[in-house]
């Protein structure tokens, strides 16, 4: 396993914002603003803070998408390429719920409307039919984009499964033996996702792990006519033993 590039501290040493102290990674201690390239996002490029994210864990304050800590360190191509396919994933779920929404909305009034119509007038049979029908289509379209939307949401939560994976493998070779705790500390996570994230990597050493090899002891199997013959030489030496006196 390569060791993850170190985290570049910020040339600042005060913000230019507000004169207050940088830390090392960048961020002004006293109003907030961040200029190391640490906080640079690898979705949108910009420099930007981190914020909690009920959905994500951790997001980018300027486009919303997924973000790993930058006391975690710099992500590889590898993670950076995850947080991509989930940001993808994340529009789209939210593409299609918003049309969900649209369309239910839309299929109710229609629904309503109609039947008002019905009830005013009294069209034939074959016009109120296809009239209803018309009107249900809006809510078939609802369903369908609910389900594209939960489908979206599934992929996204795979993705940053995988980024989060990625990152928890970064910490433990930077660190070595690392606890829940510490890598609940440094990824911004609760210890009991922590130890989850700990134990599918475990899980994955154990599987990755090459297996020893097998030593296997091979003789040489007796003839028939000899393992006959050692057993009546040994059942005549048993009798023997039993009449001597």
């Amino acid at each position: 396993m390569t060791q993850p590039a170190p985290v570049e501290a910020s040339a600042r040493e005060a913000c230019s914002a507000c004169g207050g102290e940088l830390t090392a990674l960048g961020k002004c201690e006293r109003c907030g603003a961040v200029f190391g390239e640490a906080y640079r996002c690898p979705l949108c490029h910009a420099l930007s803070d981190v914020e909690a994210n009920a959905q994500l864990n951790w997001s980018c304050r300027t486009c919303g998408g997924p973000r790993i800590p930058p006391r975690a360190g710099a992500s590889p191509e590898g993670e950076i390429a995850q947080l991509r396919i989930a940001r993808r994933e994340q529009l789209r779920a939210g593409a299609f719920h918003a049309g969900s929404g649209f369309a239910l909305g839309a299929g109710l009034l229609a629904l309503l409307v109609t039947n008002v119509v019905l009830l005013a007038t009294s069209p034939p049979p074959l016009a109120k039919a296809f009239a209803l029908f018309a009107s249900v289509v809006p809510l078939l379209l609802s369903f369908l984009a609910f389900r594209r939307a939960r489908a979206h949401r599934q992929g996204l939560e795979r993705a940053l499964q995988q980024a989060w994976l990625a990152a928890a493998s970064r910490v433990a070779a930077r660190d070595g033996h690392v606890t829940a705790p510490a890598l609940a500390a440094t990824l911004g996570l609760d210890e009991a996702r922590a130890e989850l994230l700990l134990a599918e990597l475990s899980v994955q050493d154990l599987i990755g792990a090459e297996p020893a090899a097998a030593r296997v002891r091979v003789t040489e199997l007796a003839r028939p006519e000899e393992l006959s013959a050692a057993a009546e030489e040994e059942a005549q030496a048993a009798q023997a033993r039993l009449n001597k006196p």
